[in-house]
């Protein structure tokens, strides 16, 4: 158990929320000599609590437009001492260096500044930290000898009531402290990395060492399943459209929550992206998509996609491009009057419903008008409007290690795309061509998807055989009663067909037009079959396989 009593702290803080009353308590309560820097300083002074300087110990003024000020042997021997070492204890004495018993520092905030509209490369390096992280890693090491605390509100508190409680901190809670540090040292180190990186390659080299930053913000009540634990940790550069950044107005969100409305909203700003001006709505479910609409208005692109496939609608998750008004709110939550109940539904519910933003009122209007509308979540985006796309590093973990991947951001790439048949495609089977494939690039594979008329009407996906996807697809399309839309239909596919037999199954159905990679050897024989049937076949020479 450390009884090394807290006598000198030096704080040195960029973000000083909170530090003058915790200063003021370490001085008036417990009599702790402060040592600080700059305008850490000088803020305690004005507020009356006894500072001495930084450079009043080391005897060197601060040098270099304040990049050198703490770097000094009689400062970082007096953290590093290991006092159970009568070696440097001596030593400390030789030297006339008192050791410190607590640091207790912030660092600049990098990914604040980098994230600032216009932001130089040089005033990035400025805010990168040295002196902060130095300090914290010493003290860090040391911390059986010099507790070391990240500069924050909670903090404070806890070391305040651990003083008032006992005189001193217990080395478990010491461990505590130091880890910490690390951690949030480690993840300032990556965003460094990752800044540095982006200025210098094209963006496509990966990292010799892997790092995730990201902190815990929320625990879970359960993982995929009740036996497995979860939380939600939130990255340092979340922002608005992401739904990590994202609000929650109402209810709890778990975790297939978050997973199935993460699908749901990077789908729907896709294609906010590519239907600009247009209404978009997504419904998912086990994060493939059972419906989408696009339309002029939000009530035509709901019905829309609700009725792309009603009966997985039920309990599905929700994401629309548009804020959710008192008339976009009534649509949905009368679906099963307006829409359901026409085609033989039971009922109707959302579990999360994602959209730019709620307007005041709706959230109570939903609360009120039907049971299931106080147990929805509803997720608020923010400034990102519909949704932001992964970016970066598309982390995924397997047995013994991880993989990563840059994220498949690539959307209508149509400078690379070829009629391949005889027949060109009309203009309006070119905008369901468009819409099949951005469908289909979010959709598990194998992926067929078939689209008319601005909606999907059927898909098949995670298949074994893409046979059975196209099978599944036109299935799909007729047991929910699309089967006259079937003719005339566009059919997108993930990946090249190896054979004719997947585009027989598609041409039996009605589909006049597909789209799909091409590449594989028996191109020519696909393309033949297409031709003989009279229909269209575009060529992206781009695949988009999604596990």
């Amino acid at each position: 158990m450390t009884t090394t009593p807290i006598k000198r702290a030096l704080i040195s803080v960029f973000d000083k929320t909170g530090i003058v009353d915790f200063s003021r308590a370490l001085a008036d309560e417990f009599g702790v000599e402060i040592i600080s820097t700059g305008g850490t300083a000088k803020l305690l002074a004005e507020a009356g609590v006894p500072v001495t300087l930084v450079e009043t110990v080391t005897g060197a003024g601060e040098m270099l437009d304040g990049r050198v000020k703490t770097l000094h042997p009689r400062i970082h021997a007096g953290i590093l001492a290991d006092r159970r070492n009568p070696d440097h204890v001596q030593q400390l004495a030789d030297a006339a260096i008192e050791p410190i018993d607590l640091v207790v520092v912030n660092l600049y905030p990098f990914v604040k500044t980098i994230a600032q509209p216009g932001c130089t490369f040089a005033q990035a390096i400025e805010m990168i930290d040295i002196g902060g992280p130095c300090m914290l890693r010493a003290a860090a090491k040391n911390h059986q000898n010099t507790c070391v605390l990240y500069g924050q509100p909670d903090a404070y508190e806890s070391v305040l009531a651990m003083l008032r409680s006992g005189g001193v901190i217990a080395d478990e809670q010491r461990a505590a402290f130091s880890a910490d540090v690390f951690r949030r040292t480690s993840a300032y180190d990556a965003q460094i990395d990752a800044y540095l990186r982006g200025q210098t390659s094209s963006g496509e080299a990966l990292p010799a060492q892997l790092s995730v930053d990201a902190n815990l913000v929320q625990t879970l009540r359960y993982g995929e399943n009740h036996h497995q634990a979860a939380g939600l940790f939130v990255g340092a550069a979340a922002s608005g459209g992401s739904v990590a950044g994202g609000d929650v107005l109402q209810g709890e969100m778990s975790f297939n929550n978050y997973v199935d409305v993460s699908a749901a909203v990077e789908l729907c700003g896709e294609l906010d992206r590519a239907f600009p001006g247009r209404a978009v709505c997504v419904l998912v479910k086990h994060t493939n998509a059972c419906g989408v609409g696009i339309a002029d208005s939000f009530e035509e692109a709901y019905r829309k996609a609700y009725l792309s496939d009603p009966t997985a609608a039920f309990g599905g998750v929700l994401a629309q491009n548009v804020a959710v008004s008192a008339d976009t709110a009534n649509c949905v939550m009368e679906t099963y009057a307006r829409f359901g109940k026409a085609v033989g539904m039971k009922g109707f519910f959302v579990e999360v419903w994602a959209a730019p933003g709620f307007a005041d009122g709706t959230v109570a209007l939903i609360q009120g008008a039907k049971a299931w509308g106080q147990r929805v979540r509803l997720l608020s985006l923010g400034d990102g409007g519909s949704g932001a796309l992964s970016s970066g590093l598309q982390v995924r973990q397997i047995s013994g290690g991880y993989l990563a991947q840059s994220a498949d951001d690539l959307g209508l790439n149509e400078d690379k795309w070829r009629v391949a048949t005889k027949r060109q495609p009309t203009e309006a089977e070119w905008n369901d061509l468009r819409l099949s494939w951005l469908v289909c690039k979010h959709t598990k594979s194998n992926a067929i998807t078939i689209c008319k008329d601005d909606m999907l009407i059927g898909s098949g996906m995670g298949q074994t055989s893409r046979v059975m996807s196209c099978r599944i697809a036109a299935w799909q399309a007729r047991d929910n009663g699309h089967g006259e839309k079937l003719v005339g239909a566009c059919a997108a596919s993930d990946a090249f067909f190896p054979f004719s037999d997947g585009v027989d199954i598609l041409i039996e159905a009605g589909v006049a037009a597909v789209i799909q990679p091409g590449g594989s050897k028996n191109d020519d024989d696909v393309i033949a079959a297409c031709d003989d049937a009279g229909i269209a076949m575009v060529l992206t020479g781009t695949r988009h396989f999604r596990h």
